[in-house]
């Protein structure tokens, strides 16, 4: 039997579409299938690679520049700690050789409806002299928390009162033994979150 070599030619060939069809096609497609999904992975990771490097970037800024950072969280804290804030007062106060007759929260309401600080105003009541009052006025210049002195009132009357030199500090020679002491009344201003 002679076999017809057009038609055996045609039938290989037809034997080997079906066999691509069915075993090879559905692979391929399934190769491509990965490769799509391997290329969206890769992208999510790369999208993720950079963040997470942005975020250690920023993190490591922010470490460095934490000092930074303290002193503005002081300068505005979160929280209003008005104990805090009055015992600072009493500090410096004495700290600049003032006496504090009185401090007294006289405001502590929202700056405006929409935002959410606090606008904090004491009153207090000092006594001592122009140097003193100087000094307590830069002390409170320098501290990291922001302050803002509204008002100082000066009293009219003056007090005459031992000076306030401690015992192992020997008198300068040209010192008087009373100094002038003044009634001082400031209004002092901060704000809070």
């Amino acid at each position: 039997m002679a076999v017809d070599r057009p038609i055996t030619i045609a039938v290989i060939i037809f034997i080997i579409i079906l066999l691509m069809y069915f075993f090879v096609a559905p692979k391929y497609y399934e190769f491509r299938d990965f490769q799509v999904k391997l290329g969206n992975a890769q992208a999510e990771y790369n999208g993720k690679f950079a963040y997470y490097s942005e975020v250690v970037r920023i993190f490591s800024e922010l470490e460095n520049s934490k000092e930074s950072l303290d002193k503005i969280e002081n300068a505005i804290p979160l929280k209003s700690q008005l104990a805090d804030l009055i015992y600072f007062f009493q500090q410096k106060s004495t700290e600049s050789g003032l006496i504090a007759k009185s401090i007294l929260l006289t405001k502590f309401s929202p700056v405006t409806s929409e935002s959410n600080m606090k606008e904090i105003v004491f009153s207090l009541d000092l006594l001592g002299n122009y140097q003193s009052l100087k000094n307590f006025l830069s002390l409170i210049e320098g501290s990291s928390r922001l302050f803002e002195v509204n008002n100082i009132f000066f009293g009219s009357q003056a007090t005459n009162q031992p000076p306030t030199t401690p015992i192992s500090q020997p008198l300068p020679a040209n010192a008087s033994l009373a100094q002038e002491s003044y009634s001082f009344r400031l209004e002092i201003k901060t704000h809070s979150y």
